[in-house]
């Protein structure tokens, strides 16, 4: 019976083994570093809100203290001593600020954009039929 038990604890460990190979690690966060913290919203027909239009994310949050090894105590940044609460690592993700917050497409004002043509070439036709 000690065989069989010590061949499953071994057949168990190489599978761990196999498994951790290709993980990723948990980030590890410090104190006063900045997160945002992944939201679940429902949908409320009453109230007209659809989760597809609600934000993913919330914060930037402020780091307090590190739980156990995976959890994290956040605090609001106007509020820094008052926690708001313990967040698992897998919901928290870094809040990089960026400093040019300009827009990637400028917004038009409406309709299609015109076409633009190559040097030297014209359009087929000048008139609409």
């Amino acid at each position: 019976m000690a065989e069989v038990k010590e061949v499953a604890e071994m057949q168990q460990y190489l599978r761990k083994e196999c498994g951790d190979k290709k993980r990723r690690k948990a980030p590890n966060y410090f104190h006063g570093d900045r997160v945002f913290v992944t939201t679940h919203h429902l949908s409320n027909a009453a109230k007209g809100s659809t989760t597809k239009f609600m934000p993913k994310g919330d914060g930037p949050y402020i780091i307090l203290t590190q739980n156990p090894s995976t959890s994290y105590v956040i605090a609001n940044p106007d509020n820094p001593n008052k926690p708001v609460g313990t967040y698992h690592t897998s919901a928290l993700k870094v809040y990089k600020e960026d400093k040019s917050a300009t827009p990637v497409h400028p917004l038009r004002k409406r309709g299609r954009a015109r076409k633009t043509y190559a040097s030297g070439s014209k359009p087929r036709r000048s008139g609409r039929r």
